[in-house]
């Protein structure tokens, strides 16, 4: 019963990218036949966010930028339009599809050197079957990479979507590498971190790269199915002139174990795309050499992981995701502080680790369940280390989340969340005697996030 269930709501899904589905590549290249040469996609996402607790500020009386709504991080609660995403989607011809999306509203990809402007998210043409074996994708291409990075806007589960530890390693801000930067000097680490201000800091680049990328995916068995991509791009952010820093690889390989037995898969293209149940377990790696001030570091990232989901808007519906992650070299400490007189560097400017010998890693686990048709609960465990190689240094993040979703179609729901946040010092005996209290107190002050939110497709 649960799968004719699926095939009936299945059929109603076909105008856009679904919730969860396990092969991106696919989804994310290729063009619908019933999109013909051009289909107008898009979705609006209002959003209520408030950070909670007794004292939101440190002791030097600033309040943290991570109590602060980002990016312009001015108030601990506001009432905005995180997105509003506008695109086009169709065909050339059978074998190259196009895929052409715009970004507006109050996020890190909008935001650059202080200022808003809509932009250029997603603009890509895919090769089919030129190649044998071969898919060829080229434009801005969202990178292989974590789950997180790599899903659809249907797939969001919490408005703090990405856990703490791919926000922070794997979704970097840019900046301009030529510029002279100060550097704080480390004991441990001799020669970083180079502090970055904030008026060099562009926006980050929502996982895309300018570049190419060869990838595609096979049955292999009646009910298996192998995923690959491999992509070669520039380091950088598409319209930010300056912050172009080297070429980075990445790639993805996945194998996904179908649910659904052959025949429906067999018989209906939009349940196997967009909705269809499966186990799929992936790894993945990225490397660059990005520079700053012509030093150069070897940057690394990887993980692996699995995903499962078994039904959607239907009772007993689950969703299951956990993944691990880790990087080396060019690990990012965001701005404590914005700028207050007398603040020293190391507390209002971004903080750039370059040497490989800096690391970091993290993991997340996530379960949604369907109560009815409608209503679906999910939960979310997410634990990122900062730094563990340096005693001082190191910073542990924590974040327990639980959200109620309110399904009213396949593609709008309202979401409450609610995000219990914690921030460890490990080693807080290796900090300065004169450091520590304050650090001590930033590590205290970290607020739990409240979230009301929507999105409404069209």
């Amino acid at each position: 019963m649960k799968r004719l269930a699926s095939l009936a709501l299945c059929a109603s899904m076909c105008a856009a990218p679904m919730a969860n589905a396990a092969n991106w590549f696919d989804i994310q290249t290729i063009s619908l036949p019933e999109w013909g040469s051009g289909k107008f996609i898009g979705f609006v996402q209002p959003l209520y966010t408030d950070y909670t607790g007794s004292n939101l500020a440190a002791s030097n009386g600033q309040i943290p930028k991570f109590n602060l709504v980002q990016p312009t991080s001015n108030q601990t609660s506001d009432l905005y339009v995180q997105r509003l995403r506008l695109f086009e989607r169709g065909s050339i011809n059978p074998d190259i599809s196009y895929y052409v999306g715009v970004e507006a509203g109050q996020n890190a990809y909008d935001y650059s050197f202080g200022s808003y402007s809509p932009r250029l998210i997603d603009a890509n043409v895919v090769f089919s079957n030129y190649i044998p074996g071969v898919r060829l994708e080229i434009g801005n291409i969202r990178a292989p990479g974590p789950e997180g990075a790599m899903e659809g806007f249907m797939a969001f589960n919490l408005i703090d979507m990405f856990p703490t530890g791919i926000t922070q390693l794997m979704q970097p801000t840019f900046y301009n590498p030529s510029v002279a930067y100060s550097q704080i000097a480390h004991p441990i680490n001799t020669g970083t971190p180079y502090a970055v201000p904030a008026a060099n800091v562009s926006g980050n680049n929502g996982f895309r790269y300018p570049g190419v990328m060869a990838e595609n995916w096979f049955m292999v068995a009646p009910q298996t199915e192998v995923a690959y991509g491999l992509m070669l791009a520039d380091y950088g952010r598409l319209f930010d002139e300056g912050t172009s820093n080297g070429p980075i690889i990445a790639g993805r390989l996945q194998a996904s174990y179908l649910l659904d037995d052959p025949e429906t898969i067999k018989s209906c293209d939009y349940c196997k795309r967009f909705f269809r149940n499966d186990l799929t377990g992936f790894i993945w790696a990225q490397q660059a050499h990005p520079s700053i001030m012509g030093v150069e570091a070897t940057m690394k990232r990887d993980g692996f992981g699995m995903t499962f989901r078994d039904g959607y808007m239907q009772h007993g519906a689950v969703n299951v995701k956990a993944e691990y992650f880790e990087g080396s070299g060019n690990i990012v400490a965001p701005a404590v502080f914005n700028t207050f007189p007398g603040a020293p560097a190391q507390l209002t400017n971004e903080l750039v680790y370059i040497g490989s010998q800096n690391k970091a890693n993290g993991y997340s686990a996530s379960a949604g369940y369907f109560l009815d048709r409608n209503w679906e609960v999910v939960a979310r465990y997410d634990y990122y280390d900062r730094l563990p190689n340096l005693a001082d240094q190191e910073r542990v993040f924590k974040d327990k989340a639980i959200e109620a979703v309110y399904h009213m179609t396949p593609m709008n729901k309202i979401v409450v969340d609610y995000i219990n946040r914690s921030l460890n010092i490990p080693n807080p005996g290796a900090i300065p005697v004169a450091q520590r209290a304050l650090a001590e107190s930033i590590a205290g002050s970290i607020g739990n996030q409240f979230d009301i939110w929507a999105i409404f497709a069209f």
